[in-house]
């Protein structure tokens, strides 16, 4: 069986351990199965103990630590570290809010990086093996692969399925530099083992991994430098926000060096060609936040009769692969690799599969947030996406700087944009940067996945004063001339 590490070995870590890949598990001898799940991430375990909860016999299989790479080496400790970030960075504005310390805040980062682990133990609890078992799965622990169209084989026991879904999740794209070697850089999965404070930090990727990071290591007191091969930002979102998100950056002592590939690494120096030439950057850590890819490669598709594409495992519609008997779920077949996302189409998997529900993935509305400060969240038809879908959409804008609540907490950075389908007021999309984007998007998404009119917003009343009265009051903007044409 897999053998798991987490450094350092504190107490944290062996918790996690014990909890998502116990070192006394036996497995059963296998079987016949109603579902096969591959993979115990939020999109496996949501497959597997929904398909249980239905009455259907079910297992599930994982190589690593159950809860996957959001629990693990995403999400839950990176929204840790960023938190103590922010704490620090809220400490040295006390001049705006009427108080002083004597000195600058001094980060303890043994400290930070003991809480991040503890906060990691905390969630891995709710996604732990027993957990899965509890809730009616069988859990096998180890490598999985297929044998045949209906068959896997975990740690030499044979699994026989009716249904499977993969979702197996991403790993870490490396990009090719000259010079880089296993060991001497940093991923979202070596990240958190750090105990020490970098001096100096080195963040290739301005997506947002690459941006939550270089903020939250600057806040710390690293030297960070962002290379970014795109010239913007966070260049999957509108460009409003990237710009917005470069000056706080650069408020904040962030070096960006956007336009510039990294070519070549090693010895503490990172060498970056752009725009008028070379830059050589010295670094005590390199971190690596450049994409993801699904992780695919070892389970033996073709046995299968699974068909994989350049992203990934290759659905149709409704989620099912060539076989028409698995289906994939999450990363491992999804454009849109978030831990909610993993978990919708997981259910959208099982009452595909099991429920003959026949219903296609593009029902789904999935928002996306990145955690830096302030936040970015996006949801549905933006000016970018409608413009590829041939869409006429309608913009409706407000600054945060005019929203109370976000003026009186010091948060007024930020703005917020509701997207209309022309001609019908229907609410199509809304972009959102405030410092708890996060938080708010769910009032535009439960508008959209239920096709609410923009009056239905302006209608609801909201808590005053808070910073989600952005929302409403940009509804209220659709009964006055301000409504701002987006080309298409």
């Amino acid at each position: 069986m897999t053998t798991i590490e987490l450094y350092p070995d504190d107490v944290h870590n062996q918790r996690t351990i014990r909890q998502g890949h116990p070192s006394d598990w036996v497995n059963r001898e296998g079987g016949d199965y109603d579902l096969v799940v591959l993979g115990g991430g939020p999109g496996g375990l949501t497959a597997a103990t929904t398909a249980a909860g239905g009455g259907h016999r079910v297992a599930m299989t994982e190589q690593r630590l159950t809860g996957g790479t959001c629990v693990n080496f995403g999400c839950t400790p990176s929204k840790a570290l960023i938190r103590c970030a922010r704490a620090v960075h809220d400490a040295s504005r006390g001049a705006e809010f009427g108080f002083r310390l004597d000195a600058p805040p001094q980060t303890d980062f043994g400290s930070v990086m003991d809480r991040v682990r503890r906060m990691r133990s905390l969630s891995s609890s709710g996604d732990a093996v027993e957990v899965a078992e509890h809730a009616g799965a069988e859990v096998y622990l180890g490598h999985t692969r297929f044998t045949a169209p209906n068959a896997v084989e975990v740690e030499g026991r044979l699994l026989r399925f009716r249904k499977a879904v993969i979702a197996t999740g991403s790993d870490p794209v490396v990009p090719p530099i000259e010079g880089l070697r296993t060991g001497e850089y940093l991923t979202n999965e070596t990240v958190f083992s750090l105990t020490e404070l970098p001096a100096r930090l080195v963040v290739i990727g301005s997506g947002p991994l690459g941006c939550e990071l270089a903020q939250a290591f600057r806040r710390l007191g690293s030297e960070v430098d962002l290379i970014s091969h795109p010239r913007t930002l966070l260049p999957h979102d509108e460009p409003e926000v990237g710009e917005l998100i470069r000056r706080r950056f650069e408020q904040e002592g962030i070096r960006l060096h956007l336009g510039f590939m990294a070519v070549r690494a090693g010895a503490g120096r990172l060498l970056a060609l752009g725009p008028g030439g070379t830059r050589e950057l010295p670094y005590d850590a390199l971190l690596l936040g450049t994409g993801r890819k699904a992780n695919v490669e070892h389970l033996d598709l073709d046995a299968a009769g699974v068909h994989v594409a350049r992203d990934g495992v290759e659905v149709d519609e409704y989620l099912c692969t060539s076989n028409p008997n698995i289906y994939a779920a999450g990363d491992a077949s999804f454009p849109q690799k978030f831990t909610h996302a993993a978990n919708a189409t997981a259910r959208l998997c099982i009452a595909n599969a099991l429920d003959g529900a026949h219903r296609p993935a593009r029902e789904l509305v999935i928002p996306h947030c990145t955690y830096t400060d302030p936040e970015v969240a996006e949801v549905g038809l933006t000016p970018r996406r409608a413009r590829n879908e041939g869409v006429a959409i309608d913009a409706y804008r407000l600054d945060l700087a005019k929203v109370e609540r976000a003026f009186i907490d010091g948060e007024e950075e930020g703005f917020g944009v509701i997207y209309t389908r022309s001609g019908s007021g229907e609410i199509a999309g809304a972009t959102l940067v405030a410092a708890h984007a996060g938080e708010m998007i769910s009032e535009l998404t439960l508008a959209i996945t239920n096709q609410m009119p923009l009056e239905a917003l302006a209608n609801t009343v909201h808590c005053y004063p808070t910073q989600a009265e952005v929302f409403q009051r940009i509804a209220l903007q659709h009964a006055e001339p301000q409504r701002v044409a987006v080309a298409h």
